[in-house]
This record gives C-alpha cells, sequence and structure tokens, in this order.
C-alpha cells in the first residue's frame, strides 16, 4: 500500500517538474525571440534536455516495465542529465 502511495507521489511531482520546466522554458524562448542572443537558445536547449533527463525515470514507471528497462532509463537519464548541464555551461561561457 505505502508502495503504491509512493509512486503516485513521484508521478504527480514528475508532472508538476514538467509543467514547471515547460513554463521556464517558454519564458527562456520568449525572451530569446525579443533579444535574439545565441546564448538563450543554447540555454533553453540545455534546460529542455535536463528536464526531459529529470522526468524520465519516473516516466519510464509509468510504463510498467521490467527491472531492466528500468535501470537503463536511469542509465539514460543521468546521460541527459549531463548532457543538458554541458550545454548550459556551454551556453553561459559562450556568452
Amino acid at each position: 500500500m505505502i508502495e503504491s502511495q509512493f509512486i503516485l507521489i513521484q508521478q504527480i511531482l514528475s508532472v508538476i517538474t514538467l509543467i514547471l520546466g515547460a513554463a521556464l522554458i517558454i519564458f527562456i524562448y520568449d525572451a530569446y525571440k525579443v533579444i535574439r542572443q545565441p546564448t538563450l537558445l543554447f540555454f533553453t536547449i540545455g534546460l529542455f534536455t535536463l528536464v526531459i533527463g529529470i522526468v524520465l525515470p519516473d516516466l519510464i514507471l509509468m510504463a510498467g516495465p521490467e527491472i531492466s528497462v528500468v535501470y537503463w532509463g536511469e542509465v539514460a537519464s543521468r546521460i541527459l542529465e549531463i548532457i543538458g548541464i554541458g550545454v548550459m555551461n556551454f551556453a553561459v561561457l559562450r556568452g
């Protein structure tokens, strides 16, 4: 019982993370359309990759696959997070 409640809470928080991440991405992209600075576009791409990487394990758990798929989903999640942070760092350093 408690495990199913824990999974439900994770799924709800995952959806909230997606919504807040999407809102932030939209705000940054709107700023890019006004300013036309490529740094903001790279930052938006990095943030998108980071948000998807953060919620990927929860999205995979919603499908209810076997344990090996969950494991590789977590590995892919970490890789996406590293790529997203790297792109954001590139955008900031490119300035």
